[in-house]
């Protein structure tokens, strides 16, 4: 059988509502929606966003955790990262987003990944925040402050790599991926850009899907690159497979 990677998307994917776009709403200087225009139109990237956007954010860590707690998370999450736990298969979160607020609201939820990748978010004595990009290595033409693509594309991953996603962040890995659960933004890129993808709306719906893969069963699920062989041992308690956070 092969082996089974998950890589899922935080934001929008394992929430139901963005995160950093909840906060910037309801928290951030009006100038944020100004920056946002400027990388909805290309003139910069998402790095640069976001690291202007958060130092926006105010009222410190106390109002940005009372916000956290009114959101909503994707059905079947808590489920399914025990299912992946019990099946042997690492479940990494990859995001783009704030890696406080992510542990936060997976440790409220009692969810333990085995990896969480983002960008880390700092206070200072007076409550103002500021973003500093993940130091993983990125491909040369990242504009993100977290490379996804980098991340899934490694030569290591000897696997079948997983991909859920759901939004922009995701278009450049969901080219990478084995297989591809996706919905809303990344659903209609993919349609465009004639990637395989597999729609799903609660995370009952990727477990049922994955549970048939783990079994050898393929047919049902449309893989976004062919499917070889591969002699891959199981992976160690200490999923050593994984790269350091």
């Amino acid at each position: 059988m092969n082996k089974i990677q998950v890589f899922c998307d935080f934001d929008g994917t394992i929430t139901r509502r963005d995160t950093v776009d909840f906060l910037l709403s309801e928290l951030a200087l009006p100038e944020w929606e100004e920056i946002e225009e400027q990388w909805v139109k290309g003139e910069i990237g998402a790095r640069e966003c976001m690291s202007r956007q958060v130092a926006l954010i105010q009222g410190g860590w106390g109002k940005v955790r009372e916000l956290l707690d009114t959101l909503n998370l994707t059905e079947g999450v808590h489920d399914f990262v025990n299912w992946c736990r019990s099946k042997n298969i690492p479940f990494v979160v990859v995001s783009d987003g704030i890696d406080r607020v992510i542990e936060y609201i997976l440790s409220k939820n009692g969810i333990q990944p085995d990896a969480v990748y983002a960008n880390h978010l700092i206070e200072d004595s007076a409550g103002a925040f500021s973003l500093q990009a993940s130091s993983r290595p990125r491909l040369a033409n990242c504009q993100s402050g977290v490379c996804k693509c980098r991340l899934v594309g490694q030569q290591a991953y000897q696997m079948i790599r997983v991909v859920v996603g759901d939004g922009r962040s995701d278009f450049c890995w969901s080219k990478e991926a084995d297989l591809l659960y996706s919905k809303g933004k990344l659903s209609e890129f993919c349609l465009a850009e004639g990637i395989g993808y597999n729609d799903f709306n609660t995370f009952f719906d990727i477990q049922d899907s994955l549970n048939a893969v783990s079994q050898g069963l393929y047919a049902p699920v449309v893989f976004n690159k062919p499917l070889l062989p591969l002699a891959v041992p199981a992976l160690a308690p200490g999923l050593s497979n994984l790269p350091p956070v």
